[in-house]
């Protein structure tokens, strides 16, 4: 099934849109880094983002962290994205103009960017779920650097 112009038009606005919602979310979630299992706002701005989308949130006992969940509507595999949300106990030194707000908190290994494209592929294939074979599990994993946050995901 083709696109007339019109909708081509549409789609072409919507991804611009999208696109600038993430790059302003990226830049949120670098200037507010948040510590292994201190995530509590990075994981509500998650949450607040993924909820404008209509995208179901799994109810799991998790203080941090959260995972949403895109149920395709053909048969399929369950299959899983993880993203890492915590940043590191650094200082950053950058010239950035959304450098950390944060003294000796620091996402200086591309937490910021999981999160982002955790959020942007959970909206791209909730918008997609009539092809989407299966059902994709999206976890925000917390606490990645203290290498135990795995576990209270799979508690």
């Amino acid at each position: 099934m083709g696109h007339n112009r019109a909708d081509e038009k549409r789609i072409e606005m919507e991804r611009k849109d999208l696109e600038k919602e993430l790059r302003e979310a990226f830049y949120w979630f670098h200037e507010h880094p948040e510590l292994a299992y201190e995530e509590t706002r990075t994981t509500a701005k998650i949450r607040e983002i993924l909820t404008r989308y209509e995208i179901e949130i799994l109810s799991y006992a998790l203080e941090t962290g959260l995972v949403a969940v895109i149920r395709g509507e053909q048969d399929g595999p369950v299959q899983a994205l993880r993203c890492d949300i915590d940043a590191l106990p650094i200082e950053e030194e950058s010239e950035l103009s959304y450098c950390s707000r944060e003294p000796g908190k620091m996402h200086a290994c591309g937490h910021d960017m999981h999160i982002t494209a955790g959020i942007g592929c959970a909206v791209l294939l909730q918008e997609n779920r009539s092809r989407l074979h299966g059902t994709v599990r999206i976890i925000f994993q917390p606490a990645e650097e203290t290498s135990l946050g795995a576990l209270k995901i799979l508690e």
